[in-house]
């Protein structure tokens, strides 16, 4: 029986790279210290997937990855020190699915602890959309802001972002003071401040740990950021496979596309700061109110004043085409595209002869697995049942 374990449920956007990247890379140093991170870090994504019923994920995992959630619980209950579990998309669980999974843990530790992170959102709407088009997103940042704003049907944001639904949702019968808010520090904070407010929530001694993540998430600019978005419009959505986005994400992103026009971050447009500032405020309100243990300081979750800059937006065509240019260079091509339209169909036409028309069966590229035990026996396995059904 674990003595405690500690689920981080994000939010998305708020250092979960950062801190995710550095918890598995020291995670023998930390299970020395009576840290244990159980399974591997791919366990943790399949876990999430399968509480929250990602039907379209569930589906392309293999036995053994459907089963991650129960494995994972198991290991924490044959563990006599902490347990940390992590991924960001447990935040927008179903109720009744955080519930069963509350259950299932308060069954393997002596205490169950949540743990959200959460930055000010002046910062993650930027983050939020340039990620979204990493994954294959064609909306403009623009549209994207004012679907946000107006919290449209199909906006997915605040299922991510709305801090103390994600803080109520998670802490269903647990002690207010076991339900843990970690701040995300502000620009010009120490890089490492973050990591050590989570290991103070989490009891464990990262004294001597080194903070240099091996998997930076690479940043773009406004100018890359666009052309990354024109490429989307251009590939077929037939063809937008996971294999593809893995590609795009883990090696054209960082090899072909980062670097490519001069670094430009980009900024939260003028007219959006008036609600984006209103709705901070009324979040940290709420968390005022509230009696949950908060490490750092609420008024770092309110956006920075208002600053000059452009938006992908802003991006011209020229930009664009210099752009798409040293990227087609960079993947080997000797073309000389005359117009952006064009560029932007070339280097689309090379992201998909890059991979495979259809992803592969990962079923069959690895070894086979018992059948999941999890999904029947327990809690958890009564909800996902239960949603399987209403679909």
């Amino acid at each position: 029986m674990a003595r405690r374990v500690f689920l981080h449920v994000g939010t998305a956007k708020s250092g979960t790279s950062f801190l995710q990247d550095l918890w598995w890379r020291h995670r023998d140093e930390l299970r020395g210290r009576g840290l244990l991170l159980p399974g591997v870090r791919r366990d943790h994504f399949a876990a999430a997937a399968v509480v929250k019923g990602m039907s379209g994920v569930v589906e392309t995992l293999v036995d053994r990855e459907r089963d991650a959630w129960r494995r994972l619980v198991e290991e924490a209950r044959h563990w006599p020190g902490d347990v940390l579990l992590t991924n960001e998309h447990f935040a927008d669980s179903p109720a009744e699915a955080a519930r069963a999974a509350l259950d299932d843990l308060a069954g393997a530790a002596d205490e169950v602890h949540v743990v959200v992170t959460a930055r000010d959102l002046g910062r993650v709407l930027p983050s939020a959309w340039q990620q979204r088009v990493k994954m294959g997103a064609r909306q403009a940042y623009r549209r994207f802001l004012a679907t946000v704003r107006r919290d449209e049907d199909d906006q997915k944001f605040w299922r991510y972002q709305d801090v103390p639904a994600i803080l109520e949702l998670w802490s269903s019968g647990l002690p207010d003071e076991r339900a843990h808010l970690v701040v995300v520090p502000p620009p010009g904070a120490p890089r490492e401040e973050l990591w050590l407010r989570t290991a103070s929530v989490l009891g464990v001694d990262v004294s001597g740990l080194d903070t240099e993540a091996d998997r930076p998430n690479a940043s773009l600019g406004l100018v890359e950021a666009e052309l990354l978005r024109r490429i989307n419009e251009r590939l077929p959505r037939s063809e937008r496979s996971p294999e593809l986005t893995r590609h795009v994400k883990g090696t054209f992103v960082p090899e072909a596309l980062v670097g490519s026009a001069a670094r430009e971050s980009f900024v939260l447009p003028a007219r959006h700061h008036g609600w984006v500032h209103e709705r901070s405020a009324a979040i940290v309100a709420d968390l005022r109110a509230s009696s949950y243990d908060v490490v750092g300081d609420l008024d770092d979750l309110l956006p920075a004043p208002l600053r000059d800059g452009r938006t992908p937006d802003d991006a011209t065509d020229e930009e664009l085409l210099a752009a798409a240019r040293t990227v087609l260079l960079r993947l080997g091509s000797d073309s000389e595209p005359a117009s952006l339209e064009e560029a932007v169909g070339l280097i689309a036409d090379d992201l998909l002869g890059r991979v495979s028309p259809v992803a592969p069966d990962r079923a069959e590229s690895q070894p086979p697995s018992e059948a999941p035990e999890g999904g029947s026996g327990t809690a958890l396995g009564r909800v996902l049942r239960r949603l399987t059904e209403q679909r």
